[in-house]
């Protein structure tokens, strides 16, 4: 089975003066968080890493809108 994703979410952190860059976050429907960072590099090649699991979906909504993530 192939999981897919549920909710995706992205925040842009700053690395120092101008400059940024991006982490996205994508929680499956098999219970695992990945998450990738893009550091402005042209190609979006990055490698999902997974960082955890979870178990409700609308609480990880409202924990990571606490947290200043954006929704996709």
């Amino acid at each position: 089975m192939i999981a897919r994703a549920l909710f995706r979410a992205h925040q842009l952190r700053k690395i120092g003066h101008g400059q940024m860059y991006l982490v996205e976050r994508e929680w499956l429907s098999d219970g695992r968080v990945m998450q990738r960072t893009n550091e402005g590099r042209p190609d979006i090649e990055d490698e999902w890493k997974q960082i955890g699991h979870w178990s409700d979906l609308e609480a990880e909504r409202a924990k990571t809108a606490r947290a200043g993530w954006e929704s996709d």
